[in-house]
């Protein structure tokens, strides 16, 4: 496959099947008896983190977990950000829903009895929480596949302080420190790429901030405790990817192209990887996907806690 075709929007649309599979329904049933309790005296007040294109949302309203809600869904691009909002405006007109008279950036969901309000706003974590000025004006906080790419023990704290009192925040798909590819490529090199891929996680840096944490689901515990949350429910998330008899399934053979250039895009050039060994490592790799040959696996955390106060 040809580098020049990965577009990580293609790449956010692929994995929604994958992460479908991978939340974990635990923690999921826990949210879902909590937020049906809030919900039940008056509109909820959500925000998401990090939104992507707007999968979440979809997500929620699919799997019954919102009805009456005004989702604010933040985003640090301004193209995600569009994409999101015109690929959420045709989902709902595929699900029946009436979105008559959308403002800009705004796309207004009518399900069977609600009606989701859901404001698209392009802005960095941190200038979010400036413009925000610590007000505790959320019911539910969100952040999917989004903590690992920040520093979670400076975010973390930041985010409870948005959330009201009696608040849920709601953390999945947290990498936790495992990647592995089947078949083993050569079990040493491997061994040296997934260490210098999580390496590489830890030290991170994005306009001078931390931005990568390679144990974030195992850390997520601890820093919202430090917060003074109550973890409510938590547990594994992982990606489990594999061929079926025919092959792979929707858009996963896509999704493992991207996870497969992604890991060797972070190590080309390396002073301590064997660049040659790197280039046929890759090729291989590239090369059971297309033959519907390689299984990938991500340990991943989810995790549920509450604000106090109630």
């Amino acid at each position: 496959m040809n580098t020049l075709e990965y577009d990580f929007a293609h790449y956010l649309a692929a994995k929604k099947a994958v992460d479908d599979v991978a939340l974990n329904r635990a923690v999921l049933d826990t949210l879902k008896a909590n937020i049906q309790q809030a919900a039940a005296q008056s509109s909820l007040q959500v925000l998401e983190l990090g939104s992507g294109i707007g999968t979440m949302v979809e997500r929620m309203v699919e799997w019954g977990l919102l009805k009456r809600a005004d989702y604010t869904a933040v985003d640090a691009s301004e193209v995600l950000a569009d994409k999101a909002c015109n690929r959420l405006e045709r989902w709902s007109l595929d699900h029946g829903f009436n979105t008559n008279g959308n403002p800009p950036g705004v796309v207004n969901i009518q399900p069977a009895a609600g009606r989701i309000s859901v404001t698209f706003e392009c802005a960095d974590v941190y200038q979010y929480f400036e413009q925000s000025c610590g007000r505790k004006q959320w019911d539910l906080g969100i952040a999917h596949a989004f903590m690992d790419l920040v520093d979670p023990a400076d975010i973390i704290p930041r985010f409870c302080q948005l959330i009201k009192p009696g608040g849920l925040i709601y953390l999945t798909l947290n990498y936790d420190g495992e990647t592995v590819l089947l078949p083993v490529f050569d079990q040493k090199f491997d061994e040296e790429i997934y260490r210098l891929y999580n390496k590489s996680m830890d030290t991170r840096m994005i306009r001078g901030k931390k931005a990568g944490d390679s144990r974030t689901g195992r850390h997520l515990l601890l820093y919202l405790q430090m917060a003074g949350a109550e973890i409510m429910a938590a547990g594994s998330s992982d990606w489990v990817v594999f061929p079926r008899s025919n092959g792979y399934q929707e858009n996963e053979a896509y999704f493992l192209h991207f996870i497969v250039h992604t890991i060797f895009k972070e190590l080309k050039g390396h002073a301590s990887v064997d660049q040659g060994q790197l280039e046929t490592w890759g090729a291989q790799r590239h090369a059971q996907i297309e033959e519907g040959k390689l299984i990938y696996i991500a340990k991943q955390m989810d995790v549920l806690a509450r604000i106090p106060g109630y």
